[in-house]
C-alpha cells in the first residue's frame, strides 16, 4: 500500500516554481545587502515563505511521490530479514552483555 503517488504535470511545474523561489529567498538571505539592509533581509524571508506556501498548496501524496522519485532508490527487489544474517546481531534476546 503505497502512501504516495506521481505527482501530475501541473503540480511538478508548481513544485518546481516553488523550490526555485525558496532558493532565492535562501541566495537573498547570504546576500551581502540583506544582512546590511533590514529591508532586503524581509523581502528573503517572504520569497521563502511564499516558496513554503506554494509547496503546501500541492497534496501531500503528490509531494512524497516527488521526494521518492528524487530519492535515488531503485525500484523492486526483495528485502531480506534481519533472522537471515550472519554475523549474529540481530539474533533475538542478545542485546545484553
Amino acid at each position: 500500500m503505497d502512501t504516495y503517488r506521481k505527482p501530475t504535470e501541473k503540480e511538478s511545474d508548481k513544485l518546481d516554481s516553488a523550490r526555485k523561489k525558496v532558493q532565492e529567498g535562501i541566495a537573498g538571505e547570504k546576500d551581502l545587502l540583506s544582512k546590511v539592509s533590514t529591508t532586503m533581509a524581509k523581502s528573503a524571508r517572504d520569497d521563502i515563505k511564499a516558496g513554503m506556501k506554494m509547496r503546501e498548496s500541492v497534496s501531500e501524496k503528490a509531494r512524497e511521490g516527488e521526494a521518492y522519485q528524487n530519492a535515488g532508490y531503485k525500484s523492486g527487489g526483495s528485502v531480506s530479514s534481519a533472522s537471515k544474517r550472519a554475523d549474529g546481531c540481530a539474533i533475538r534476546g542478545k542485546t545484553r552483555a
